[in-house]
């Protein structure tokens, strides 16, 4: 089973085909959808055919019942929390220019505390995937500690998406390389690894990532995924495809190559068929919509 940590939310999506203007009225086109990083993964890594668990936290209301029902129906396993607190959200601006904003109001997910963590979900894990917004406040920071060395004592691997430049940029590379001992595999973009690592190139990104970490794969957007270990490196080019929204592309890629790499254990199979998947999520609004797959 793959065990997800961290953010389950709701998404809103905002679209305005003019320039927002703040202080007055604005008519935007908008649209509604679950999302969260680690639910996305955990989502996308079931409808790849994984037996997949997801713990997190939402509040006792409309919305955290919804996003309940709909991972049922997504057919992940729930080790989900319920607390006191609203539901997390995320109101996403997709302004005309191409730029997106994000607005994240964290609620329930910035309570997760290690006493409310799925211990029996976890002992099932063959492999267990976090994101980094789990380590921004310090009850789901201390959370995801306690999950890592819990399953890292079991012997089993752990993936961690960096998540966010803004943070990475705020803690610095060295809080960060602490905080993350004991992660085999690292799923940074190329803003999350220049920040890190101080470099632009993406083989001196990744070089200098392997000094920390028995493995990286490196997002690079429309030009592909490049990923090494102690072993070898592998790059697969991205599919030209157009863009609609890139929110979640980066969550289904990462599904897609764990999913592949534990049925293959092949890099470069692994990085095409994550470029496969993020390559349709990014010609639809939404983190988990997908548009026709580009032919592999």
């Amino acid at each position: 089973m793959i065990v997800a940590l961290g953010d389950l939310m709701l998404d809103i999506v905002v679209r305005s085909s003019a320039f927002v203007l703040y202080g007055t009225d604005c008519t935007v086109q908008a649209s509604i959808s679950p999302g969260g990083s680690a639910a996305n993964f955990a989502v996308w890594a079931a409808r790849l055919g994984a037996e997949v668990g997801l713990i997190a936290k939402v509040g006792d209301d409309l919305f955290g019942r919804a996003l309940l029902h709909d991972l049922e129906r997504e057919k992940v396993m729930s080790g989900v929390a319920v607390g006191k607190e609203t539901t997390g959200f995320t109101l996403m601006i997709l302004h005309q220019i191409g730029k997106r904003t994000m607005l994240a109001a964290r609620g329930a997910n910035a309570t997760l505390s290690t006493n409310e963590l799925d211990w029996a979900l976890l002992d099932r894990a063959h492999w267990l995937h976090l994101t980094a917004y789990s380590f921004f406040e310090e009850k789901p920071r201390e959370a995801s500690l306690a999950a890592i060395q819990y399953v890292k004592e079991r012997g089993k691997p752990i993936s961690l998406d960096p998540s966010s430049t803004g943070y990475l940029q705020h803690i610095g590379p060295a809080a960060f390389f602490a905080l993350t001992q004991g992660v085999d595999v690292l799923f940074p973009n190329l803003e999350e690894g220049s920040a890190l690592t101080g470099e632009s190139e993406p083989e001196r990104i990744l070089h200098a990532l392997l000094q920390h970490f028995p493995m990286v794969v490196l997002k690079m957007g429309a030009d592909g995924a490049i990923a090494g270990n102690r072993d070898e490196i592998a790059y697969q080019p991205g599919f030209a495809v157009p863009v609609v929204d890139t929110t979640g592309a980066g969550d289904a890629f990462a599904a897609a190559f764990v999913v592949t790499w534990l049925a293959q254990h092949d890099l470069a199979v692994a990085l095409r068929e994550g470029n496969h998947i993020a390559a349709g999520v990014v010609q639809a609004v939404g983190a988990r919509s997908t548009a026709a797959l580009p032919v592999p």
